[in-house]
């Protein structure tokens, strides 16, 4: 009688454990989610990811360092590494924001570390994307000057007045949505 309630009791026991174990996952994080304090962290990291590329060349349909970048094969390499599948296209990169937990940016003064950032440079729409890294400046992959480089997005004659908007990713945002 013993040994049946000893495995009884082993029974009722590891149970227990393993309803406790579940109910502990239920409260944990997913595992891509992030912190307040992460965010600031995730934007180092995009922006350290962008500028070690920095003077890679420019290949129209590019999406390596090896092989060269185009401007929306750079940003998509870029967020890769973070949880992003950016498609590689700038006007459908552009289209991202507000869609799911995507934020849409208008003015260049709300800009962030990390947000992709759009430029009207052809009749569409949206014809270069690239990431801004602060201070009035943004790093992408340009056509004209042959590989990836910073540029200021109040550059009078040519970014400046082509600052279409930006996208936010959630990754760089100050606190999950």
């Amino acid at each position: 009688m013993a040994s049946v309630r000893t495995r009884t009791s082993a029974v009722k026991f590891g149970s227990m454990v393993a309803a406790a174990a579940v109910g502990l996952t239920m409260f944990a994080a997913p595992v891509n989610a992030h912190s307040h304090r992460d965010f600031r962290e995730q934007r180092q990291h995009v922006e350290e990811r962008g500028r070690s590329v920095r003077g890679t060349r420019y290949t129209y349909g590019g999406t390596t360092p090896r092989s060269g970048f185009d401007c929306s094969g750079f940003t998509r390499w870029v967020y890769k590494e973070h949880g992003a599948d950016l498609p590689h296209s700038s006007i459908d990169q552009f289209y991202m924001g507000g869609r799911g937990r995507n934020k849409r940016v208008w003015k260049r003064g709300n800009l962030e570390v990390g947000d992709l950032v759009f430029f009207k440079t052809t009749s569409r729409r949206v014809g270069h994307a690239g990431i801004y890294i602060g201070n009035g400046k943004f790093i992408h992959s340009s056509s004209s000057g042959g590989s990836v480089r910073i540029s200021s997005i109040w550059d009078p004659y040519y970014y400046g007045p082509r600052f279409v908007g930006a996208t936010r990713l959630p990754v760089t945002m100050r606190s999950s949505p």
